[in-house]
């Protein structure tokens, strides 16, 4: 990793990049949309007000947990530690993505039965 990276940025640049990436980028919206939907979709109805809950606490642990490990071990991730991190998420997402189209087959299979 270059050491050379300027870092002295604002923190409102910070924020404002920050939320752009994220709130204006139509692909994280539509997957997050898709994925929360099928789990919403797969659980009963009363539980709804849980599993919103669940996944709002569950975003704030996450974020403040990877912040918190990056600042501690910042000297030790290397290149090499990205692309880990990058291809255990993509597994994930490849697992979740594999999960949601065998309950599609699944479901398929009882309709056209």
């Amino acid at each position: 990793m270059s050491t050379e990276t300027n870092v002295d940025i604002p923190i409102a640049k910070v924020v404002t990049t920050a939320c752009v990436v994220t709130w204006l980028n139509p692909q994280a919206l539509i997957d997050g949309t898709m994925l929360l939907g099928a789990f919403k979709a797969s659980i009963p109805a009363e539980y709804g007000l849980i599993f919103i809950a669940s996944v709002c606490t569950a975003q704030i642990l996450w974020w403040l947990g990877i912040s918190t490990i990056f600042s501690l071990f910042k000297a030790k991730i290397t290149d090499k530690v990205f692309r880990a991190i990058n291809i255990i998420c993509g597994l994930v997402i490849m697992f979740y993505g594999a999960k949601l189209l065998l309950s599609f087959i699944q479901m398929a299979a009882e309709v056209f039965a």
